[in-house]
């Protein structure tokens, strides 16, 4: 009854939850973190680790795993191929009590430190990008879900009248104002016959016979068309730029339905005005300005003037796109600058590194990576679609601000903050102990598969984190000159170490989904082959 009594007030506000208080310094942003000696040290007075009394004996975890990727938590912020903390916290539970301390060498976006909190245990969190180490101290901190909704309507009444001096536009229907919601741009591409160049947007659907006599769909020229000639655009040849070809828009002064769309080549001639007129007239207004808040300028990767391809994920259709600011259009970086620089200014640590969470959850889903027809960029890759989609940047920021509160109301039930979050390498942890973690749950990079550092480094670049770090990952890339070899060794490296600093007849449970050939992936039966690792009575599943 009283519990009830309480959920109650609570929601009438009389009655409000307390908001678990992190450790100082517990995240040391893009440095290796120097409370954490001392955090593993008094993990150890408060239960060292003596063989002769020792009676941990866990048998392996066999057990079919449920889980979602549909909670509010996962969906707070993206991350390369990570896994669900709930299906981590069943792991934890089976291997360790509470109290026990759980160690992460490659973090993520910190699904096992926030599993482990959950279950009440502790939690060392690491990773060498900032960017991870960054999402990983947001997952796992706590904050007034009522402080951080308060913030969020000061930030809009501060930035709303620039913004909406960006997204202005006017209603063709009855000449009011309105809101560009959002603006599709299309890339150009030259007809192989008549030598037009065409935005692929005026393309004709149509379709095409195979050499093995089947039909599939094409992009053809619309001017080879009229002539009765299906001519195909590819959206895999040269690419002349991109340009504007649709407006969504937002009627202001009561239009019936609000929103409502206009073309650059419209059949309608007032719409075809106004796209002109409002639309393009707005684009050139921002174009012909000097942007007057900072924004990132870095060559990706840092690369050299002289090299064109940035990396592995670079590719041709990249064109001139050589530096983080130009994976946006101008509008949204202007918008983006600008909402940064007022989120900067706010006073509250805890409440401001949660509305830079925000900044990052959105941010790559308004670059030009976002698809016309999504609503999500393409995932571990970066991408540049022919047709894509520039939306409104405080919208978007705005939407996300919910998720982020949705998720943030269940962290308030954390069952522990021993946390220790440290950007470093994972092949040197020599600030922990021997034998001091009770358990090691990670997931490793996967070789090539995933290039963390070159799709984190447009986060990192906006957080102002540090972006020179790359020579320290683990992964193969060849552009970097990283090889396969490099890869193994560096993560020999890493395994020993976590077994060094694992409690003797404790377990590691390694997650490993690379299916490049040659993968190994090492399970209890496969420990002891390990080359050159003394396992000394620890347990790898």
């Amino acid at each position: 009854m009283a519990k009830k009594r309480n959920n109650n007030l609570e929601q009438a506000g009389l009655f409000k939850r307390e908001i678990p208080k992190m450790p100082e310094g517990y995240y040391s942003g893009d440095k290796p973190n120097p409370n954490l000696r001392a955090f593993v040290e008094a993990h150890l007075r408060e239960r060292p680790y003596d063989p002769e009394t020792d009676d941990y004996d866990v048998p392996a975890f066999d057990k079919p795993i449920e889980t979602t990727k549909a909670t509010a938590i996962y969906n707070m912020h993206t991350y390369w191929s990570k896994k669900p903390h709930d299906a981590i916290r069943q792991y934890i539970r089976h291997y360790t009590k509470p109290g026990d301390l759980v160690l992460d060498p490659f973090c993520g976006s910190g699904g096992t430190a926030l599993a482990a909190l959950m279950e009440g245990r502790k939690a060392i969190a690491i990773d060498r990008s900032p960017a991870a180490t960054f999402i990983t101290k947001n997952y796992c901190t706590p904050v007034d879900v009522d402080e951080l909704r308060k913030a969020f309507e000061q930030l809009k009444r501060k930035v709303k009248p620039e913004i909406d001096w960006l997204y202005e536009t006017r209603c063709d229907r009855c000449g009011g104002k309105a809101t560009t919601a959002y603006t599709v741009y299309s890339q150009v591409f030259q007809c192989p016959r008549c030598l037009e160049k065409v935005p692929l947007f005026d393309c004709v659907d149509a379709a095409k016979d195979t050499k093995g006599g089947k039909q599939k769909k094409i992009k053809a020229c619309p001017h080879c068309y009229k002539r009765g000639i299906v001519e195909e655009i590819s959206p895999r040849s040269e690419r002349f730029g991109a340009v504007p070809v649709l407006v969504s828009y937002i009627c202001e002064k009561g239009c019936k339905p609000k929103r409502a769309q206009r073309r650059h080549n419209d059949p309608d001639p007032t719409k075809r005005e106004y796209f002109e007129k409002y639309d393009l007239g707005k684009l050139r207004e921002i174009e012909a300005r000097e942007i007057p808040y900072w924004y990132p300028t870095h060559r990706m990767l840092n690369m050299p003037q002289e090299r064109r391809r940035w990396g592995l994920l670079w590719r041709p259709y990249h064109g001139d796109i050589v530096r983080v600011d130009q994976f946006f259009e101008k509008r949204t970086l202007w918008a983006l600058s600008f909402l940064l620089n007022s989120i900067e200014s706010v006073e509250d640590s805890t409440i401001r590194s949660a509305l830079l969470f925000t900044f990052s959850s959105c941010l790559l889903g308004l670059s030009k990576m976002l698809r016309e027809s999504n609503t999500a960029i393409m995932e571990g890759v970066l991408y540049m679609p022919p047709l894509y989609k520039e939306i409104h940047v405080l919208n978007s920021f705005l939407n996300k601000g919910r998720s982020i509160k949705a998720g943030l109301e269940e962290l308030a039930s954390l069952k522990s903050t021993a946390l220790v979050v440290s950007c470093q390498s994972a092949t040197q942890l020599d600030v922990i102990k021997n034998n001091s973690v009770d358990y090691v749950f990670t997931d490793p990079p996967y070789s090539y598969k995933r290039q963390y550092g070159e799709l984190n480094f447009i986060w990192e670049a906006w957080l102002r984190l540090d972006t020179n770090w790359h020579d320290e990952e683990i992964i193969v890339n060849d552009i970097r000159g990283m090889t396969e070899d490099d890869w193994a060794n560096m993560m020999r490296q890493a395994m020993t170490e976590c077994y060094r600093v694992l409690k003797p007849g404790r377990w590691l449970s390694l997650c490993y989904h690379d299916t490049s050939e040659g993968c190994l992936l090492y399970t209890s039966d496969a420990a002891d082959e390990l080359d050159g690792v003394d396992l000394g009575g620890r347990r790898i599943i």
